[in-house]
């Protein structure tokens, strides 16, 4: 007998969604150094960061640009561009309702 796990099987319990309905998900990051980045600061910093660029200044104020091996980085600045690009689809995605909503309260037989 075959066990399949699912994809949320192999998700830590604590791992965050970047927000209700976000495909994003955000697992805690143990450095090498010897720090654990809980997922909540992440998602924290993410939303509170302009650019990648503060995000990443955030985490080297915080733990020195010492604590982070190679593509440790990496990683959290993946889950900040993730989460942007999530952002800016859904942002697509209501202006172009907007401008469909638009066209069609000109209708009169729009919802005919």
């Amino acid at each position: 007998m075959k066990i399949i796990k699912t994809f949320n099987d192999f998700i830590s319990e604590d791992a965050l969604r970047a927000g209700e309905d976000s495909k994003v998900i955000i697992d805690d990051l143990k450095l090498d150094s010897g720090p654990e980045i809980k997922s909540a600061e992440i998602l924290g910093a993410i939303t509170a960061a302009l650019t990648d660029e503060e995000f990443k200044e955030y985490f080297y104020e915080t733990y020195s640009e010492a604590a982070f091996a190679e593509g440790e980085m990496d990683i959290l600045v993946g889950y900040y561009l993730d989460k942007s690009a999530e952002e800016a689809e859904a942002e697509k995605e209501a202006e172009k309702e907007e401008e469909g909503g638009e066209e069609d309260s000109d209708d009169p037989l729009a919802g005919m």
